[in-house]
């Protein structure tokens, strides 16, 4: 039987592989001496010739299904063809040395190092209720950084969050996993797999538009909200084709930041008072939160915020306070700042 676990598609979740009605345990370990555990979110598939699993199957819950309450928020944008996953960290587990952890950061470290031969496939699913879970997507990891939350005790505690990439495959044949357990086999791998191991290349889901590769940062927002080109060009002269914190000129490595998210507010994707021009990196640390801009225009930086690359902590953390002059034909308003900057807990 040709059993393939579908995007958006539901499967019977029993928690216990040898029941007849399961989709999910009993699907995953097929005829295999094992396979994945009824625990957690993080569960891995064992290879019979190697330590490094066969597969990473993520496992998100829908708020109110676990027992237990979650501070941390997974990303399931399906449709944009992104995921960001929280790893596994509490108090009494820190994040770096949580073996789960350990697991899927080999798999993002191996890929920034181009071992992409030695990455397991991440199968992510969301549980919208109990007993049943929805597939979400074959991926790819991008990125990951850490990230930190205060608990009912006022302690910190930090923890992964893991970006991924979900190919453009809209389904994954569950003997393929197999095939790898038990003999590292990609033959009835999806072909989207195939090319990323050969060549890198990120088909993504839902269009098969492959991601740049020359170093630029993809933003991740909806597809249905779209800004033109004239736009984007029109800001970039008004900011004399420079990012506004940096300085920074290549104009390849620049970038539209939206105050105000252009997926929750479409109709101020091409405000010109609601953009900045930023390079890439310093736009993902602005939608990350790890800093911000007050509506007196001035640097703002997270306190969980502690980069180790000393130009992130030159352009960002030593700057905090610093009031930034902004070309004399932007104007940026203030009231988007002040929108934005309710919704950040640390301000």
């Amino acid at each position: 039987m040709d059993r393939r676990f579908r995007i958006g598609e539901r499967y019977r979740d029993t928690g216990s592989y040898r029941n007849s009605d399961d989709e999910f345990l009993r699907w995953i370990r097929g005829s295999l001496d094992s396979g994945i555990k009824n625990t957690g979110g993080i569960r891995d598939l064992s290879a019979n010739r190697s330590d490094t699993p066969a597969a990473l199957i993520l496992v998100s819950n829908d708020s109110g299904v676990s027992q237990h309450d979650d501070p941390w928020e997974d990303t399931l944008a399906v449709n944009a063809g992104y995921i960001s996953y929280w790893g596994d960290a509490k108090a009494t587990n820190p994040y770096d040395e949580s073996p789960k952890n350990q697991k899927i950061k080999t798999a993002f470290d191996r890929t920034a190092s181009g071992r992409r031969e030695d990455v397991p496939p991440v199968l992510v699913f969301r549980k919208p209720e109990s007993g049943v879970v929805e597939f979400c997507g074959l991926c790819i990891p991008e990125y990951f950084e850490v990230r930190s939350y205060q608990d009912d005790t006022g302690t910190q505690i930090p923890n992964y969050l893991f970006h991924f990439s979900i190919l453009n495959t809209q389904s994954v044949p569950v003997s393929w996993l197999h095939d790898r357990a038990r003999m590292n086999d990609d033959g009835y791998a999806p072909d989207v797999w195939t090319q990323w191991i050969e060549t890198g290349e990120v088909a993504q889901w839902p269009t098969g538009e492959t991601l740049d590769q020359s170093g630029r940062v993809r933003r991740y927002e909806t597809s249905e909200t779209v800004v033109s080109g004239a736009f984007r060009d029109e800001m970039f002269d008004r900011y004399g084709n420079a990012c506004t914190i940096t300085g920074i000129r290549e104009k390849d490595l620049l970038d539209l930041a939206h105050i105000l998210p252009r997926s929750q507010h479409p109709d101020l994707a091409e405000h010109p008072e609601n953009v900045l021009v930023l390079n890439s990196l310093h736009h993902r640390a602005f939608d990350a939160a790890l800093f911000t801009i007050d509506s007196d225009y001035r640097i703002q930086t997270s306190p969980s915020f502690d980069p180790a690359h000393p130009f992130l902590r030159e352009t960002i953390l030593d700057r905090q306070g610093e009031q930034i002059t902004f070309p004399s034909n932007v104007q940026i308003r203030s009231s988007f700042l002040e929108e934005l900057n309710t919704g950040l807990s640390w301000l």
